[in-house]
């Protein structure tokens, strides 16, 4: 970038024709990247420097800003030691990468470059004592090793003239170059650097975002298949009236002849309750079905046209070439209404091509324990409140790395989230039931199989 001994070369020039015998009038910074340096010259007329850090790295620019009251009550002041005194002196290195202007009261401030660790210093020169910095977070620069001044031959430096290749990488055609062109050339770099910053920004979050829309896109459209699919919940509910007669009391499940299918098949049964109201119950479940289909092709449909307008702006920022063509594709597709969010009562997690689902609530929680089969896997941190962790069955065995990655998800959903260590309840869902009159999130789990989950 613009921190090569070259630059700095041209600016210690320019800077004592500019300032030398001046005054420094003082510092002012409005952020933790930009310094105002502001100098009255030998003939009163004003000069300011403004320093900006990107990434660490230092460019000095000419400022024309003028200053307000308001403008320094806003801001904070900065090297207020060395306020309103004389410059005396200006010394650079042809080779190296700083400035230095000597203060008449023995300090001195620093200009050093030094790629990305750039920092604005105040040093005083009998102490050797570094009294103040601008970049707080460069620890180091307590203990700066400053170069002897008195090993510098001339005040006046002999710039080295850069190479073809670093001038054409930096935009800069001519040379020698002034200090005027030098600003032009940074100010170029600049937007070039904050165009191509905010581009892959935008393009990093709307990438994000249709991935995020695909992937309620595709679990919506699975579990339409799922409800699809499987049984009907108002054939169920037919076959247990049809077979009502021969329904005693207090049966779990019941055998009875398919009338669809002309099969035999099993239906489970509430024990506690009559053989109309385990239909009544079936009939429940069927209508919420309908209306969870409804929610899931609503979601689908929204989803699919905000994943469009997505997919055209990622089109049109990958093809912007400057800030106002990029500015029309910053605003982003509304979200999906929380109404429709809510159809899917978890957040989807992949892993190892495993799905695991992370309930969001209580509520969630047993909708989620409801949609899960049998043979599904089922966490919960142990003996604290916490979200349910299912692992969708995929294959005769879920890999050890699996179960513990969705063991460390039911810790960190949970009360015990601040533990190193937090052991995790880790069984098939089959023997996960959920108690009458229960409260919501509440099961009761028929073994428990641990598995202490690390986090880190």
């Amino acid at each position: 970038m613009f921190s090569a001994s070259w630059v700095f070369g041209l600016w210690g020039d320019a800077l004592r024709e500019q300032l030398l015998n001046g005054f420094f009038e003082g510092a002012i910074s409005f952020d933790k990247d930009t310094l105002y340096l502001r100098f009255t010259r030998f003939d009163g007329s004003r000069y300011t420097l403004e320093v900006k850090f990107i990434d660490g790295h230092m460019f000095i620019l000419t400022s024309d800003r003028i200053f307000d009251q308001n403008d320094l009550r806003k801001g904070m002041a900065q090297f207020k030691e060395i306020e309103n005194l004389q410059i005396v002196g200006i010394k650079n290195d042809p080779n190296d990468r700083w400035i230095c202007m000597q203060l008449s009261n023995n300090n001195e401030l620093w200009l050093k470059g030094f790629g990305k660790f750039g920092n604005v210093l105040l040093r005083n020169s009998i102490s050797d004592e570094t009294i103040s910095l601008f970049r707080l977070s460069l620890k180091s620069d307590w203990e700066f090793k400053y170069p002897v001044l008195e090993a510098i031959q001339s005040s006046d430096s002999d710039v080295k003239k850069p190479n073809p290749d670093e001038l054409s990488a930096l935009h800069i055609k001519n040379w020698p170059l002034s200090i005027q062109e030098l600003v032009q050339a940074e100010l170029h770099f600049m937007r070039d650097f904050y165009f191509d910053r905010n581009k892959m920004q935008l393009i990093d979050g709307l990438e994000k975002k249709i991935k995020h829309y695909k992937k309620i896109i595709v679990e919506s459209q699975r579990r339409l298949k799922d409800i699809e699919t499987r049984r009907s919940n108002k054939e169920l509910g037919d076959l247990i009236l049809a077979h009502s007669h021969s329904l005693k009391p207090g049966l779990t499940k019941a055998l009875v002849t398919d009338y669809f299918t002309d099969q035999r098949i099993w239906i489970k049964l509430n024990p506690d309750l009559s053989a109309a109201d385990n239909a009544k119950k079936y009939y429940g479940k069927a209508k919420n079905e309908v209306i969870e289909v409804k929610k899931l092709l609503e979601q689908i449909e929204i989803t699919q046209s905000n994943l469009k307008d997505l997919e055209l702006q990622l089109a049109g920022a990958c093809a912007s070439t400057d800030f106002k063509s990029l500015k029309s594709y910053q605003k982003l597709a509304p979200p999906v209404s929380n109404q429709i969010q809510d159809t899917l009562p978890y957040r989807l997690v992949e892993f190892q091509g495993y799905q695991i689902w992370v309930g969001k609530n209580n509520k969630s929680n047993d909708q989620m324990l409801k949609l899960a089969q049998k043979n599904d896997m089922w966490l919960h941190a142990k003996d604290v409140a916490g979200s349910h962790v299912i692992i969708k069955k995929k294959g005769a065995i879920y890999p050890e790395s699996v179960i513990q990655h969705a063991a460390q998800l039911a810790a960190k959903n949970s009360k015990a989230k601040t533990q190193s260590v937090v052991p995790v309840i880790a069984v098939l869902r089959k023997f996960v039931s959920k108690p009458k009159n229960a409260a919501p999130g509440e099961v009761s789990v028929q073994k428990e199989e641990i598995v202490d989950a690390f986090i880190a």
